[in-house]
């Protein structure tokens, strides 16, 4: 009899604990005095508030060591703006934070400003959304299986094209320089890893269509 009441209470805890997650993930500007306390300094409503901003941050910091290439390139303020629209579009539902950006690319291509009816294509957001997938591509590579591991054998190359050479970008902002944007110009590039590290090629034409067939 004495267990009764800590098995009255978990459906009560699992409750509240959905309720967090609901709004932390989605804030509907409610009053949460019904469940949270406040504090001598802070109201309930500020005290969630400090959820709410501290998860938005840490997605966004993620973001950011997910895609340093894009961050040089667009600036941290930009950056921040188009990470924050996707998040707010795609809220993460992966437990590993690898995974957030997967479908980064794919929201800019489908909200770029230059779509509307009479605007002109703009070649820097090409070279963003290349960029990003290649970013992608460059982090899928290393947490992926490769020839280090014993169980598998390795996968094939990872193939990718881009309208500019993303890959030489990259690799500067990852030494520390401070690349100016690349030229544009089609590439065609294979990517492997090898003792951990990932080894991009950039192939001919015909090199790239063999390996894609």
């Amino acid at each position: 009899m004495a267990d009764e009441p800590v098995a009255d209470e978990a459906p009560a805890l699992a409750a509240v604990q959905r309720w967090m997650q609901a709004v932390i993930l989605h804030p509907t500007g409610e009053d949460p005095s019904h469940t949270i306390t406040a504090s001598s300094r802070l109201s309930a409503r500020e005290r969630l508030l400090v959820h709410q901003r501290g998860y938005r941050l840490r997605l966004l910091e993620c973001m950011r060591t997910l895609h340093p290439g894009s961050v040089h390139l667009l600036g941290t303020e930009i950056f921040d703006q188009f990470a924050l629209d996707y998040l707010d579009a795609h809220p993460s539902r992966s437990p590993m934070l690898a995974g957030l950006s997967e479908g980064f690319a794919g929201h800019l291509g489908r909200t770029r400003p230059d779509t509307a009816a009479g605007a002109e294509r703009e070649a820097w957001i090409d070279l963003l959304i290349d960029l990003i997938s290649f970013e992608r591509a460059f982090t899928d590579v290393l947490d992926g299986p490769g020839p280090e591991d014993d169980a598998s054998p390795a996968p094939p190359a990872r193939l990718f094209r881009a309208c500019a050479p993303v890959h030489t970008y990259l690799a500067a902002v990852h030494r520390g320089d401070d690349p100016a944007p690349p030229e544009q110009r089609p590439v065609r590039l294979a990517l492997t890893r090898r003792d951990f590290t990932v080894v991009t090629r950039e192939l001919s034409p015909g090199a790239y269509e063999r390996l894609s067939r």
